[in-house]
């Protein structure tokens, strides 16, 4: 393993964890400085899902042209300008473009760091290595919510959170042109074109992350507008449980990181999800709300996920990663304005069991998976 790429890669999803997880303590905010409708609020995350869905595709076709360095330099100068530019959005529309250039930053960093490291890693050690990643991305991301939760007890200041995070990307960049000079451990494999057409196998392998993915960031996204809306907690308090959520999901990455085998991959990739799906299902029905962070132990599924997909289709690597986190930003732009438009007419009580829906529907296709795939060894 290259430590140099493997900083960079845990730089990239650091920084766009810590960007993207401010955003769930935003919305409430932001519905009381401009006075907008949750289905409106929705929309500032939907629009960035939308732009992250074009930017994460065009990766592929970018990544045939030009190296990954090349590629990480240019998102990150763009995440500087953006975050340096929140304090522009004062009006409903400027914060509805923001919002959607945003996006495309966040999808940017999280592809590009999950195949810096993909890169940069041994197959033996891959999983472990995509775990000690995404443990760096529970970590960010439980910070995250907890410092907007302090800094929002005074609202109007909220474009601070993400100016601050600017001469971070800038640092980052500086980091990635001063220390990556040679070329990283598939840069000879950059340029030959991997293909983007899917198979039922390839679609039904994508379509379990997606519905992953799904669950868990509207669990993260919404927490604190339900337990604001529904239990009447203070926009701090609530984002101190989100903070617990990722801080669930980082002591499961580490634990998976320290101790975990291949040959136990499976059993943690389905424990993970159902003791997620649990927790989440019982702190709903029986009003033990301590029970709601704990669904972040589904932390280990999605580096072992990724890793097996790229061991399982190693002529599709990049491009099967590329298709689902695509798809993943064009459903969660659709299902986070379902969110919004839902709570807005049935009430959060309602709407916040769309996260155990999907996780039910990432464990049925993760299911048909295993008993279609002869050679699947999740």
């Amino acid at each position: 393993m290259r430590w140099s790429i493997f900083i960079c890669g845990a730089g990239l999803l650091c920084l766009g964890a810590w960007v993207d997880n401010m955003r769930g303590p935003l919305i409430p905010a932001v519905t009381e400085i401009l006075d907008l409708s949750y289905q409106e609020a929705a929309l500032i995350i939907s629009l960035g899902n939308l732009v992250a869905m074009v930017s994460t595709w065009l990766l592929m076709p970018i990544l045939n042209r030009t190296s990954q360095k090349t590629v990480g330099l240019g998102v990150l100068i763009y995440t500087t300008l953006i975050c340096a530019s929140a304090c522009l959005a004062t009006t409903k529309m400027k914060l509805f473009l923001w919002g959607a250039l945003l996006g495309g930053s966040i999808s940017t960093m999280g592809s590009l760091s999950n195949l810096f490291v993909q890169s940069g890693a041994e197959d033996g050690r891959r999983g472990q290595m995509m775990s000690a990643l995404h443990s760096i991305y529970g970590l960010s991301s439980f910070f995250a919510p907890w410092v907007a939760g302090v800094a929002l007890s005074e609202p109007e200041r909220w474009p601070w959170l993400f100016v601050a995070a600017a001469p971070v990307a800038m640092g980052l960049a500086i980091f990635l042109q001063l220390k990556i000079k040679k070329p990283m451990t598939d840069e000879s494999q950059t340029q030959k074109t991997q293909p983007m057409t899917l198979e039922p196998l390839h679609m039904l392998a994508v379509t379990v992350l997606v519905a992953y993915v799904i669950g868990e960031v509207l669990i993260s996204t919404w927490l604190p507008s339900y337990l604001v809306n529904e239990h009447r907690f203070s926009i701090r308090d609530a984002s101190f449980y989100t903070s617990m959520f990722f801080a669930a999901m980082f002591v499961s990455r580490v634990a998976c990181w320290l101790w975990s085998t291949p040959r136990w991959h499976r059993v943690i990739i389905w424990g993970s999800i159902l003791v997620s799906l649990i927790c989440f299902t019982l702190g709903r029905l029986t009003g033990w709300l301590w029970l709601l962070p704990l669904a972040g132990l589904l932390g280990p599924f999605f580096p072992l996920y990724v890793t097996w997909v790229s061991l399982r289709f190693p002529d599709r690597d990049r491009s099967l990663i590329i298709w689902m986190l695509s798809l993943m930003q064009a459903a969660l732009a659709v299902i986070n304005f379902a969110m919004g438009r839902l709570a807005d007419y049935a009430g959060f009580n309602v709407a916040f069991w769309l996260p155990v829906v999907m996780m039910l529907c990432a464990i049925l296709s993760l299911k048909i998976l295993e008993n279609r795939d002869r050679h699947a060894h999740i």
